[in-house]
């Protein structure tokens, strides 16, 4: 079981945390491409979860010589 210790951060921050505008994380919550935490009508998110948000969407770039 994970720790609720953790700070949860909310749209604000999360969103800018990803550099990105607050609609947009509003539109990936909605799609369900995102991990978030559901507190009544409030929505929060681990810093784990952007982080792993990130990581699934790296873009590899090939080098070619």
């Amino acid at each position: 079981m994970t720790s609720v210790g953790n700070h949860l951060l909310n749209m604000d921050e999360a969103s800018s945390l990803l550099g990105i505008k607050k609609s947009t994380l509003y539109a990936v919550v909605m799609r369900k491409q995102i991990t978030h935490v559901k507190l009544g009508k409030l929505t929060r998110f681990r810093p784990e979860d952007l982080q792993a948000y990130i990581n699934k969407n790296l873009v590899d770039v090939q080098r070619v010589d």
